[in-house]
């Protein structure tokens, strides 16, 4: 293998109706730049790192298996939760220590992406 090292990553999510996603993902604190007439695909940002989504017509709403994890810093969890609630965002699983040494809760985006936030428990 050569040297060359990936520099990041940039999940693609389905959705059906981009405005309603751009809105949920402000939400989340994503900053949301839709692509030249906004009608086919987005960009989500945070804290330096992306999420794309694609507009996805077929797509049955809330029943999507697409998902993505986002690790944070150790002792943050809690307060990303926190914040999360007091924007309104519905909690699908709530802040909890899993059988997997993580310490996570989930939400899931207006077409069934489901998003695990969590930090590694020691």
């Amino acid at each position: 293998m050569s040297d060359i090292r990936i520099a990041s990553i940039a999940p693609i999510l389905p959705s059906h109706n981009l405005r309603r996603s751009m809105d949920y993902y402000h939400l989340l604190g994503f900053s949301c730049t839709p692509y030249q007439d906004g009608d086919g695909y987005a960009f989500l940002t945070r804290d330096g790192l992306e999420i794309h989504l694609r507009k996805a017509p077929d797509l049955i709403e809330r029943h999507n298996p697409c998902g993505v994890y986002f690790y944070l810093d150790s002792g943050t969890t809690a307060t990303l939760e926190a914040e999360f609630r007091a924007a309104g965002v519905e909690i699908l699983s709530p802040l909890e220590p899993r059988e997997w040494k993580m310490n996570e809760f989930m939400v899931s985006d207006p077409d069934g992406n489901l998003l695990r936030f969590g930090e590694k428990l020691a």
